[in-house]
């Protein structure tokens, strides 16, 4: 349940695709991570993605497009179709901080949420998930013959590892959309009043060819993994969509952290246009940590309350991306998970650096393990 800026979009552009360097699933990179942005929620129709720059001026090696890279969806009021997520994508790579930022960050890594997949709160039952997820793959230049592209239940999860074994970065996205189980209400009315949390054994955010997927990546040597999931993981429920809605879900990807023993579990999130870093402490195993950036072209009036508990410092309501960087050299190893923004709501405050930083915590991998 997100509140949405409705502003129509005022004209359709060239499509203008550059050819990414993320076109290869499941691939290795030997070069060392140490720096990662990520960001979502990103309005094509609106023209304050300056911010773009200001990632560009992070340097960093790795881009997360988190989902609702655009909305393809009719002002969440109805699904949107298929010429209409095209005209999305092709307003989007209209724009020139979005195409200089395209052209010239090393790597990027989509994933979609509901508003890319062409429906508000999309679950498996989107009746345009199927043309969303082509011009998803046409957008982004993944082609046919990628294992992302040819999935058993059709969901368009995918990995990357960068670094030789000492250095091992691991990068899970995961799709929340494809498998998710339909709510027990549906429509505008019922994304306004908030959603129940459903119990049935059966019911599932990832599908069990995902959940199979996924032990068995886990179960493959990295030093640190970042899990992107679109939906907040650790938040607290209050009838938003995010794990909390499926508990039993959520206990499950904790159960197969521990049952992995995968140390250096770190989740990223989109999705509630505001900003947060949370931290959770299961029982029988280190902490979660979960830093949402969301979104990068519009913001909330304010922060929801229901994550005060877990919350590491305050939130961010402004526009806003994530920073991930990763010092090999220290002892041991540490991780900062970061915020930037600015309080104009446009991207446009000045050249930023590591003191710009709106939300900023250090972990080490020692913290991170069994």
């Amino acid at each position: 349940m997100k509140k949405f800026i409705f502003f129509l979009s005022v004209s359709i552009l060239f499509f203008g695709c550059t050819k990414d360097k993320n076109n290869k699933s499941g691939e290795e990179h030997e070069v060392v991570l140490s720096r990662i942005a990520m960001a979502s929620c990103c309005a094509q129709y609106l023209n304050n993605m300056k911010i773009f720059d200001r990632i560009l001026e992070m340097k960093p090696q790795v881009y997360i497009a988190g989902g609702d890279n655009i909305y393809g969806d009719f002002f969440a009021l109805a699904p949107g179709t298929p010429d209409y997520i095209k005209g999305a994508y092709q307003q989007l790579a209209g724009k020139g901080y979005w195409s200089n930022f395209r052209a010239k960050i090393p790597e990027i890594l989509p994933i979609w949420d509901d508003h890319d997949s062409g429906e508000n709160d999309a679950t498996s039952n989107n009746p345009v998930k199927a043309a969303a997820k082509q011009l998803f793959f046409d957008f982004w230049n993944i082609p046919a013959d990628a294992p992302r592209a040819n999935r058993p239940s059709g969901a368009i999860y995918d990995s990357k590892y960068y670094g030789d074994d000492a250095h091992r970065v691991q990068i899970i996205i995961l799709d929340l959309r494809w498998n998710h189980t339909p709510y027990k209400t549906s429509g505008p009315e019922a994304a306004l009043t908030g959603y129940d949390t459903i119990m049935r054994p059966d019911a599932t955010m990832l599908g069990e060819d995902q959940w199979t997927w996924l032990e068995d990546e886990l179960k493959k040597p990295a030093k640190v993994r970042i899990i992107m999931s679109s939906l907040q993981f650790n938040s607290n429920y209050d009838g938003s969509e995010n794990w909390a809605i499926f508990p039993l879900e959520r206990q499950r990807m904790l159960d197969l952290i521990k049952s992995t023993q995968a140390n250096g579990v770190i989740f990223l999130s989109g999705d509630v246009h505001y900003a947060e870093l949370t931290k959770i402490q299961p029982a029988g195993m280190y902490p979660i940590y979960d830093l949402s950036a969301s979104g990068i072209t519009h913001h909330e009036g304010k922060i929801p309350t229901r994550n005060d508990n877990i919350r590491v410092g305050n939130g961010w309501n402004w526009v806003n991306f994530g920073i991930v960087d990763i010092d090999w050299n220290a002892s041991p190893v540490t991780i900062k998970l970061q915020i930037f923004g600015d309080t104009k709501g446009t991207g446009s405050d000045g050249t930023l650096t590591q003191a710009d930083a709106k939300i900023s915590q250090t972990v080490t991998l020692d913290e991170l393990k069994f």
